[in-house]
């Protein structure tokens, strides 16, 4: 975009253009201090700069906490949530995790962490009615083997944990089989375990297999 097009004092442009930068976007790779270098402008006069620019590319005011809740009260089919199976989770999440991004689980050792992620990867299985998508999920593991034996050890106690949901629903879900399992020891084979190709977008394993859930 051109500089042209920006709201500022000709003093400023041209001590921009002197300094060769020739976009909107040149300028805000730098940072305050290296912009007063490179242009010889002040404090005050880069730091209305970086405002101005960074407004004129935004196009519109920032999207406030109420606008988002507004977004989901008019559109409530794209902001679901998938319940973890706990009421107290469920409520302080307002029903569960959104299913309109990702979360990031974080805790110290032995938190839990990984037994949330098992235990999501049951409830996305569970119907709609009972607050899960009746989909499989993959479970992608980035360290260690993959926790098998608290697998089981959770989906026999699902009709104990659940009471939720009746014991027949519960009975016919055939967990063991929706739940698909990679392994990624680095960043690059994350990658493709997720889209398919490093650094670019394809059918990873979500998309490819129909399903709703990583852990």
């Amino acid at each position: 975009m051109d500089l042209d097009q920006l709201d500022l004092n000709p003093r400023i442009i041209a001590a921009i253009k002197k300094a060769k930068l020739k976009s909107i976007k040149e300028v805000l790779h730098f940072s305050g201090p290296d912009l007063q270098r490179l242009t010889g402008l002040s404090s005050p006069d880069v730091q209305y700069l970086l405002s101005t620019a960074s407004s004129h590319l935004r196009g519109r005011s920032v999207f406030t906490a109420l606008d988002l809740h507004r977004l989901e009260e008019r559109f409530p089919a794209q902001h679901q949530r998938l319940s973890l199976g706990c009421p107290v989770l469920d409520g302080l999440l307002r029903g569960g995790l959104p299913l309109d991004g990702i979360t990031e689980l974080a805790g110290r050792s032995s938190a839990g962490k990984t037994q949330l992620a098992l235990q999501l990867c049951l409830a996305v299985q569970f119907p709609r009615q009972h607050g899960g998508l009746e989909a499989g999920a993959v479970y992608i593991c980035t360290e260690d083997a993959f926790p098998s034996k608290r697998l089981q050890q959770l989906i026999s106690q699902q009709q104990r944990l659940r009471t939720d949901v009746p014991g027949e629903v519960v009975g016919k879900i055939k967990f063991g089989d929706h739940i698909f399992i990679e392994h990624a020891a680095d960043v690059p084979r994350f990658a493709v375990s997720l889209t398919g190709r490093p650094r670019h977008p394809g059918p990873g394993v979500c998309r490819r297999w129909g399903l709703h859930c990583a852990s």
